[in-house]
This record gives structure tokens, C-alpha cells and sequence, in this order.
């Protein structure tokens, strides 16, 4: 569940889904802080993944090796896909996902969404759901698709997580399964051509391999979620919501468990295997520190954020050491129109 500027909250108050396992997440109170006041830090290097740019009326993706691709703008959501990218665009229009050649040139179609790209933990798949709860993937060949089961959902779901690499059930490939938001609760549908509710959680909020973590309940005053390795459940918490997880599985992001305002001000990074707080971004307390948006692990040691402080906005990168340095410097923006957009993982 990447921070975002728009998307509705859940409405109805859930019940503590059972059979969760008796372990708990550790308090942040002991875990090391850094404050998040992403005033006047060094320059450090351009992201290592890929981001997009909005400036002078243009919006270009900058991919991880330098390359630049032209884009429409309004991006979302981005994902390299074979050689080019599946990007998502929305505001005034409708949300559509559709695939871009390195050089701008656009897919042979585009898809009217929801929200939302679902990366598999090495690239090699995208999938993107519409209305109906109809799902699609993209494959590394750039525009090979293949179409799901839809799941039960009404509106337009969101997809939120892929297990597989490549969705083309074959002799070398075991085929993938994609997880699925609608507004009351989450689904998965695999290309075995199964439908069905992934155990214990309501939504899914991310996942990667085996490990896959969400929200059992929400109410007024915030919300309590699990993670799961291979769909058993290693721990809970009703301190934080959860992000991305790190490539090396290692760590996963920690939301505040209740979102509200402008932005969060808090980022938590937990340890996957027990959900113990390795390290806490936290606000300042008169007030002054940054907001983020769209957190996303860069490699296992680093997590970029699109940050919001003092009129500017910026990429800021942050360490699990608690260090923070500018990977894109800062520049004044709109406050509703951020114009940097980090890749989905």
C-alpha cells in the first residue's frame, strides 16, 4: 500500500480476522530515530531505480541505466518492462495502464483501470486489474499479455501483488498469481485459473515471494495488519500499515496504522521475519519536518521517498543506518502535484 495523494479510505469497520498468530510486533520505542527534516543534505547519487520527472510541461520516465523515455503526464505508477515501461497515468482522465517503448512509442493497446501495478519480486511480470474485477499481466516480452479469472470485486480493483515470474503457465514456468483489492476486501487469482480470498487478511497491502502482509481490521482510529510467509501468518501489529518490501526480504516499510492529512510524517522500517523495529523516521516535534509520499526500497540497504517540506519537493534517499541525502534535489512544485513519481516494486 504505496502513500499516495488520492484513493478512497475503507468505509466500513472490520472484524480481527482469526486464526491470527499469537506473535507481535516490537515497539518503536526502543529502535533507533532519525528525524525527518529533509532540509539542506548532501547530493547523493540519481536513484538506482526508475522515476519519472514532470518539468516544462513534459513528463519523461528516467530509467535505471540513465535512458530517458517521453511519457503522457499524470503518471502513477511505473514499471520496466522488457524495453521499455508499463506506466499508469491518471487525474482528469480515467486511470489507464499501458506499455511504452523506450522511445515514447506507445503499446498496440491501453487498458481503463483502477489504481495500482502489481510487481513480481524480480520484474519479470506486471499485472493491472479493471472494472468487473477483470486482471491482465505484462511479461518481460514488453507486449505479451494474458488475462485471469476475474475476481469478485465491483468497481474497478487494485492490483496490489504478484507471486511468479512468469505468468505463461509452460514446461519451464509454474505460471503466477495476482492479488486484488475491491473496496471491501482482497482477492487472488492465479493463472491455474483459481479465484479465491487469501487467508486471514482483508486487503493485502504488499507482498514479494512468500512473504505476503495486510490489514485484518480497520476502525475509527486506525488499523491492525499481518504478515504471512507461505499464507501462515509469523506475526501482527497495530502500529503500522504496510509498504514495500526490501529485496533481500530482509525488511518491509511500516506505515502509520491510520492515515490522515496531507501525508504521513512517521516511516518505520520492521524486520520481515518478526516485525521488530530496525529503525523510525520520525516527525519533528514543533512541527517542521517532511512529509512523504510513494516509499519504495532501492536496493536491500536504501529507501527512497518523494518528500514535501518547506514548499519543495524532492527524492530524498534513506538508509537503514538512519542516514538521508538528496537523490533528486529539491525544487518547488505545486503542493497537490508532486513532480517526481518512483518506480512500483
Amino acid at each position: 500500500m504505496r502513500t499516495v495523494l488520492r484513493g478512497a479510505a475503507l468505509a466500513t469497520t472490520l472484524a480481527l480476522a482469526a486464526g491470527l498468530a499469537p506473535g507481535s510486533a516490537g515497539s518503536t520505542q526502543d529502535a533507533p530515530r532519525t528525524v525527518l527534516d529533509v532540509r539542506d543534505l548532501e547530493q547523493g547519487a540519481a536513484p538506482a531505480i526508475a522515476w519519472s520527472e514532470r518539468r516544462a510541461g513534459r513528463t519523461v520516465v528516467h530509467g535505471a541505466g540513465g535512458t530517458t523515455t517521453p511519457v503522457p503526464d499524470g503518471v502513477t505508477e511505473i514499471a520496466p518492462m522488457g524495453s521499455g515501461h508499463v506506466v499508469q497515468t491518471a487525474g482528469e482522465r480515467p486511470t489507464t495502464t499501458r506499455w511504452y517503448a523506450a522511445d515514447g512509442t506507445p503499446g498496440r493497446r491501453a487498458w481503463r483501470t483502477g489504481d495500482g501495478l502489481a510487481v513480481s519480486a524480480r520484474g519479470g511480470a506486471v499485472a493491472f486489474s479493471g472494472s468487473r474485477g477483470r486482471v491482465w499481466s505484462i511479461d518481460e516480452e514488453g507486449d505479451r499479455v494474458l488475462s485471469f479469472n476475474p475476481v469478485p470485486v465491483t468497481g474497478k480493483g487494485r492490483a496490489v501483488a504478484l507471486r511468479g515470474e512468469d505468468c505463461k503457465e509452460d514446461g519451464s514456468s509454474t505460471g503466477c498469481t495476482v492479488y486484488v483489492n475491491g473496496v471491501a476486501r482482497g482477492f487472488y487469482t492465479s493463472s491455474h485459473g483459481i479465484v479465491d480470498r487469501p487467508p486471514h487478511l482483508r486487503h493485502v497491502s504488499t507482498g514479494r515471494g512468500p512473504w505476503l502482509g495486510g490489514i485484518t481490521s480497520v476502525s475509527d482510529t486506525g488499523s491492525c495488519s499481518a504478515m504471512l510467509r507461505d499464507w501462515r501468518v509469523r506475526w501482527r501489529t497495530c502500529d503500522n500499515r504496510f509498504s514495500d518490501v526490501s529485496p533481500d526480504n530482509r525488511h518491509v516499510l511500516g506505515l502509520p496504522a491510520y492515515g490522515d492529512g496531507f501525508g504521513p510524517t512517521t516511516l518505520d522500517l520492521l524486520a520481515t521475519r518478526d516485525g521488530s523495529v530496525v529503525r523510525s523516521f520520525t516527525a519533528d516535534r514543533g512541527g517542521r519536518s517532511a512529509v512523504y509520499f510513494d516509499e519504495v526500497w532501492e536496493d536491500r540497504t536504501h529507501v527512497l521517498v518523494v518528500t514535501f517540506q518547506a514548499g519543495r519537493w524532492a527524492v530524498v534517499r534513506l538508509g537503514v543506518d538512519g542516514s538521508m541525502e538528496y537523490a533528486v534535489a529539491p525544487r518547488r512544485a505545486p503542493d497537490l502535484a508532486p513532480p517526481f513519481q518512483l518506480q512500483t516494486r
